[in-house]
């Protein structure tokens, strides 16, 4: 799909102007955004990505509406900035299912299930835990059965 960028402004509290009507059309494909730091790459892409506010102007993917219709474009969007920070401490299944809380594909922990719309995740076919994703070995069995989506998390 293509991308256009309609006068797009965005000016800080501070009074630092990142991006003065911006207009460009990317077509499908790959495309670069290079310039040197404080040039507004940054802004742009929190922008495209809905975690900010634009002042002005229009984006539009394809037929969707990035400024107005921000959770269909969420849906199709991934977005990893250059510094993303993580929990050291955190495994990468607990980041990965927290990020399906935030996107939306369960409701949170305690009995929470997970939506008919999001993958299964695999779980350890000798005790039934979801022990399997991270520790194998732990669990007594290196294979794995999916559960299925409506079923809650261990």
């Amino acid at each position: 799909m293509e991308l256009r960028i309609s006068n797009l402004s965005k000016t800080y509290g501070n009074g630092v102007v990142a991006l003065d009507n911006i207009s460009l059309t990317i077509p499908a494909g790959m495309f670069g955004l290079l310039g040197p730091n404080g040039a507004g790459k940054s802004t742009l892409m929190r922008t495209l990505a809905t975690l900010q506010e634009c002042d002005s102007g229009s984006v539009f993917f394809g037929e969707l509406d990035v400024l107005d219709e921000k959770d269909e474009i969420r849906r199709l969007l991934g977005y990893l900035p250059q510094d993303f920070g993580v929990y050291p401490k955190v495994t990468a299944y607990e980041m990965l299912d927290h990020f399906a809380v935030l996107k939306g594909c369960r409701t949170g922990r305690g009995g929470a299930r997970w939506s008919t719309a999001c993958c299964s995740r695999p779980t350890c076919s000798t005790c039934a835990t979801s022990a399997w994703a991270a520790f194998p070995a732990a669990c007594g069995s290196a294979s794995a059965s999916p559960r299925p989506c409506s079923a809650t998390p261990g």
